[in-house]
């Protein structure tokens, strides 16, 4: 078992030096763009033929193009926890070049547009991951992602644009209900769609969602807690 796990690795390692000069224009960095800035940027003829080698290489080493895609997407996740935005980007664009349909390197786009602010883009891609994801387990998670993501510009615009906001909060709650149906004990969506409330100024709601996150075992963060007894007190 040793040996085949660090044959796995060695040959991913080989595989990420082979194609980290793949996605990149001399002078030009198009790696940590999300799909390469595809359709956008138009890829040379010299990145399409080292994409063609990349995929190739990459089928065979893991049997097919879907299972090579989810394991660039586990290595991209492994740099997203460490915080380094910049290699897991490239891991994601590597996991969509091997399998467009696979719904994670969407959900990677949208976690790493967001971080930049770029709201409206994060809500694209997740949409997208959202139409593609055929996981149900994994569509629980995605779907309060989702939720976030739409509660986050809601409260992006300003306080006097009241119907533009309600509307985002609307969708955001859409999705939140859709996530708590999949799964009732899934305390993070309860959480973050208690959270979603607060931005909307529905504290009541917040309380309630937050009661029932509680009672799954989710522990909220202090800072949350004071921002919402601040506003409200908290039922007895």
């Amino acid at each position: 078992m040793e040996k085949t796990i660090h044959g796995f690795a060695g040959f991913l390692i080989c595989l990420m030096i082979f194609s980290a000069g793949c996605a990149k224009n001399p002078g030009t960095r198009i790696d940590n763009i999300p799909m390469y800035g595809q359709p956008a940027v138009e890829r040379p003829d010299f990145l399409k033929k080292a994409d063609e080698e990349f995929i190739q290489q990459a089928t065979s080493g893991f049997g097919s193009r879907e299972a090579a895609s989810k394991a660039w997407y586990t290595q991209a996740e492994k740099f997203m926890r460490e915080g380094n935005l910049d290699y897991a980007m490239r891991r994601y664009n590597q996991s969509w070049l091997l399998n467009p349909n696979n719904y994670q390197p969407y959900w990677g786009f949208a976690r790493i547009v967001a971080e930049q602010d770029k709201l409206d883009d994060a809500i694209g891609y997740l949409e997208k991951a959202k139409s593609l994801c055929d996981d149900s387990y994994q569509k629980v998670a995605l779907l309060a992602d989702v939720g976030t993501i739409y509660s986050y510009k809601g409260d992006s615009i300003p306080k006097d644009r009241r119907d533009e906001r309600a509307r985002f909060f609307a969708v955001a709650d859409q999705n939140f209900l859709e996530s708590t149906r999949l799964d009732p004990k899934y305390s993070d969506s309860w959480l973050r769609w208690s959270q979603s409330n607060f931005r909307e100024g529905k504290y009541t709601e917040a309380w309630k969602k937050l009661e029932k996150a509680r009672s799954l075992g989710a522990k909220e963060s202090a800072t949350y807690l004071k921002a919402l007894e601040e506003k409200a007190a908290e039922p007895k």
